[in-house]
This record gives C-alpha cells, structure tokens and sequence, in this order.
C-alpha cells in the first residue's frame, strides 16, 4: 500500500522530474516509494527516479542518506576530498574513487552513492545543462556517461571550493563568477597531470603527506640529500612555482580536510598542519580561498 503521506509527496514532486509517474506506478503495484527511499528495490518494471535542478550549486554529500539508485536531468561533479566513495551503476559496474580523485556524471547516467564512512567528505557540484554547455566550450571530454578524472590537481581542487564559497554565499555577480570558475575546473581536470616531469612531482606529494608539520625548504633539502640553494631551483624548474608556495598550498589543502572531516579546533587544526599560531591559518585561508575557516565549515553544513 502506498503510505508517503502528503509532505513526502510534495518533497517527491519538487525533487524529481517523473515524479508524478512515479507516484502513480507506485499506486498502481502497492508499492511504497518511503520504502524505496529508506533502500528497498524498485519493482523491475517501475522507471527510476530522474532527479532535477535548474540552480548550479556545491554541497557536501550527507553521510546518513540511505543510498538508492537514481538519475539526473543534470550533470554532477563528484568529489573525494577524503576518504573515498564507491558508486553502484544501473548496469552492475563499480566506481570506486579514493580521496583526491573526482568523476562527472552526464544527464541520464544512473548510479547509487554507497554510504561513506563517518570521517569520509565527498562534495558534489549539481550543473545544470545549460551551464554545462557554456562552460565546456572549446574543451573536449571523453563521451562516456562517467568519465572518471583521477586526481585532482591542488589548483582544481582550489577552484572546486571556490565554486563552494561562490554557491554559498550567492553575492554580487556570483552567476558569473561561478561560469568562469567552472569552466576553468573542467579545463584543469582534462589536462590532468600530464605535464613534464610530473613523476617527479609526485615527490613533493609523498613529502608533505608525511612530513607537512615540520616541512620547510632545509628539512626537504637534507631529507633527499640536496643542498638547500640547489633544492630550491630544483622544485621551480620542475613545479614553476617557489618552495613555500608549494608548502601553502599543501597546508591550505590539508586544512581544508580537517576542517571538513573533524570537530578540531581552528586552532589545533593551525597546529597540526605546521603553522606556529593560528592567526597565519586565518589569514592564508581567507585569502586562498575567499572565506575564513569557520565559514568554510558553514558552507559544508548549509542545507
């Protein structure tokens, strides 16, 4: 029998497109949608739900949702800022992602996000079309219905939470603001990581993932037997960018983990990551990212 009472009919109605048809099938075979939604199967002959938006925004994937298989009007970007996240598609396969890495879902492809674990972060930007298509011009992806990037470059991971900020706050010319970001996100994800020298690259990365509390240029430099000055020039040529920026981004990378993946303070959150005194956290947060720390948290917590 079919038990949603009104409110959940209305909820059902404003989040998915076929919701009408839906609610009548279920009618049709008894079928209770509230038991779908809480993990029960559909009945093979019943469509799946077709969810939709108009609005372009980021959010953190809510860790208690009761999986449950559906598609989109839109496309969504998936991803991993911790922890990891597996998807179960209509056809059976797995997508496994591990933090760091990220996929894009297109219009129509079906799939279930599998719980995550408790301290796991998955954030997901909902595309409408029409951004989509304004953003992707000039920049070719494959034609699979998910394309799996791999791992996120620091930059692209900076402006997929600029995209948050932007999606949160909703100030002056936000609309805009957020095309441009967006286009610049899918241009860096398809270059991915294949630039020159990029196996070395992945030093830096081993380093600051075992080493960030004490990191500095001297600590680098006698940890891989390098002089300091010849250090220094190594890292530009192969990175085009200076030690400490190297060094920030890391920190404002980590930073950004633990502000969404635990209850630490700001202030140990300063510590942890290799900054003497928190203030520096602030500081170097605001201005990397455009928001302070505590309103970071706030943009993840917004429902």
């Amino acid at each position: 029998m079919f038990r949603l009472e009104e409110d959940g009919l209305n909820a059902v109605r404003r989040e998915f497109s076929n919701a009408e048809q839906l609610i009548a099938q279920a009618r049709e075979k008894g079928f209770s949608l509230s038991d779908f939604f809480a993990g029960a199967a559909l009945p093979a002959d019943m469509e799946l739900p077709v969810r939709r938006s108009q609005t372009f925004y980021v959010k953190k994937h809510t860790a208690v949702q009761q999986p449950y298989m559906h598609a989109h009007e839109f496309y969504e970007l998936i991803y991993v800022q911790t922890g990891a996240c597996a998807q179960t598609l209509q056809n059976g396969n797995l997508v496994k992602l591990q933090k760091g890495q990220c996929c894009l879902l297109r219009p129509g492809a079906a799939h279930r996000i599998e719980r995550i674990g408790t301290s796991g972060v998955v954030l997901k930007a909902v595309i409408p079309c029409e951004w989509f298509v304004r953003a992707v011009s000039g920049i070719f992806l494959p034609e699979e219905d998910v394309i799996v990037f791999g791992q996120m470059p620091l930059f692209a991971e900076y402006l997929f939470l600029r995209l948050l900020r932007e999606s949160h706050r909703r100030g002056t010319y936000h609309e805009t603001a957020m095309q441009a970001l967006l286009s610049l996100l899918l241009c860096e994800l398809v270059r991915g990581q294949a630039q020159e020298g990029a196996a070395d690259v992945h030093v830096y990365g081993d380093y600051f993932q075992t080493e960030l509390k004490r990191a500095s240029l001297t600590h680098f430099a006698r940890k891989y037997g390098y002089a300091p000055a010849y250090a220094s020039r190594l890292v530009r040529r192969q990175t085009g960018k200076k030690f400490s920026e190297i060094l920030s981004e890391y920190r404002l990378q980590r930073a950004a983990e633990l502000l969404s993946s635990s209850d630490m303070s700001i202030e140990d959150v300063a510590l942890e990551i290799g900054y003497k005194v928190p203030s520096a956290l602030y500081r170097h947060f605001n201005a990397h990212f455009g928001m302070t720390p505590n309103e970071y948290r706030n943009a993840l917590n917004k429902r």
